[in-house]
């Protein structure tokens, strides 16, 4: 935590050292590498459906409008929102976190395959939000798992490992998908079944907590957001950066495909694939450099300065990425380094802010729930502001992260009485 008060480690190492039962490794850091990797796979999963999402809807589903084809994902960030909180307390409640694992990996395999089956479309949209149910369940349980076992000396780093792995399902998922979507309309959501598989199994390993014996009832996990308001800093960053990525996903084709005459670049697909990958690099790459750098000199440094300067290209990418595609490429660059710069610290914020780890099922489920928010309100925000230009739309949104920064700066320094200034988390 970013204050002046000597933090004291020795309950957190302890919390830390029990909670190893959780993973078949003696040392920390390959659990977390572990986790990663589950995470990976889980990410994945969903991510390589969004290569072929018009051909696997259009061409099953007669008469559907561009608004019914937008419900396609719609339906899996609602899933997300809802979800979230509800995981989140039921977790701490039961205190646990390998049966989630197992339940979300199995709901998720078999839902992957439903939805080839049905030729009802809006069986199809409720199908589509079971499984982000059970993906969100996942995904949740996983980053819950890495703030069990991170103290406040190396949460950072710990956020930044998972974060790289995060990054890679999420930036490589899509490419991946469109190579695979070359093999049948069906081969991505057997693909992405068969991952939720690998991901049961390798969860088999995984032991509960010993720390969460506790219980707890619905109305004390609620309490968090009163007992811990801090927590609101982390999950407005949160719901603010999904939001841009919801935008982002929806618009960026667009950019690429639309005609030159319609404001776009007039470029094939797989154009779209290699933009998210050039976006994805640099996020990846920076995630646990830039997550222990937020250990040495706290959180909010690296957060404001990137978030400052993400709310300045992303304001001018719109006027001048649709250019061409080079100057595309820049701007995705640009934008993927300063999400490697803040990610991390943004993760690990939740884990400073909620030092009792028998809560951080919940408080994840917080600053999920603003997370699924953002990205939910992002594609319809972009749909309506689309309607005056590629330039207007990434100007408001812009604007919209630097207010919202600005929002967070006063909280710190005025509400919550913080510095922002660089300051050494150890004694």
């Amino acid at each position: 935590m970013e204050n002046t008060k000597p933090v004291d480690f020795q309950k957190e190492t302890r919390v830390d050292r029990t909670d190893e039962s959780l993973i078949p490794f003696k040392y920390p850091i390959l659990s977390v590498i572990f986790l990663g990797i589950i995470t990976l796979l889980a990410v994945t999963s969903t991510a390589i459906l969004h290569s072929n999402e018009q051909e696997f809807i259009l061409d099953r589903f007669v008469d559907i409008s561009s608004f019914e084809l937008s419900l396609f994902d719609t339906m899996v960030y609602v899933a997300y929102f809802i979800a979230g909180l509800v995981i989140g307390i039921l977790s701490d409640k039961l205190a646990k976190r390998k049966l989630f694992v197992l339940i979300g990996s199995i709901g998720a395999s078999i839902f992957f395959i439903f939805m080839t089956l049905t030729l009802n479309y809006f069986l199809l949209l409720f199908l589509r939000f079971i499984q982000g149910c059970f993906s969100i369940m996942v995904w949740q349980m996983l980053i819950t798992i890495i703030l069990d076992l991170s103290t406040p000396k190396n949460r950072g780093k710990n956020m930044g490992i998972y974060g790289a792995f995060l990054a890679i399902g999420m930036g490589l998922g899509p490419m991946l998908g469109g190579f695979i979507a070359e093999a049948g309309v069906f081969v991505p959501y057997y693909v992405a079944s068969g991952l939720m598989v690998i991901v049961l199994l390798l969860s088999l390993f995984l032991k509960e907590p010993a720390t969460l014996k506790e219980r707890f009832s619905l109305k004390e996990s609620f309490s968090i957001i009163k007992d811990k308001p801090k927590i609101i800093i982390p999950s407005l960053f949160n719901f603010i950066d999904r939001l841009h990525m919801g935008i982002i996903i929806f618009a960026l084709p667009l950019i690429i495909g639309l005609d030159v005459t319609e404001g776009g670049l007039g470029l094939d697909s797989k154009y779209r694939g290699i933009a998210f990958g050039i976006f994805a690099l640099p996020f990846i790459l920076l995630q646990y450099p830039f997550g222990r750098l937020s250990d040495k000199i706290g959180r909010y440094t690296p957060l404001i300065i990137g978030s400052c300067c993400y709310g300045i290209i992303l304001s001018l990418l719109g006027y001048f990425g649709k250019s061409t595609y080079s100057i595309l490429l820049i701007f995705l660059v640009l934008l993927g380094i300063l999400s490697g710069v803040t990610t991390p610290p943004t993760l690990a914020l939740i884990g400073d802010t909620i030092e009792n780890s028998k809560k951080h099922g919940v408080g994840m489920g917080v600053f999920t729930l603003f997370g699924n928010i953002g990205i939910a309100i992002g594609p319809s925000l972009a749909g309506l502001l689309l309607n005056h230009g590629f330039g207007l739309t990434f100007l408001v949104v812009g604007i919209l992260e630097l207010f919202f920064l600005t929002i967070n700066v006063l909280l710190i320094r005025f509400v919550f009485k913080e510095k922002i200034l660089p300051i050494r988390l150890s004694n």
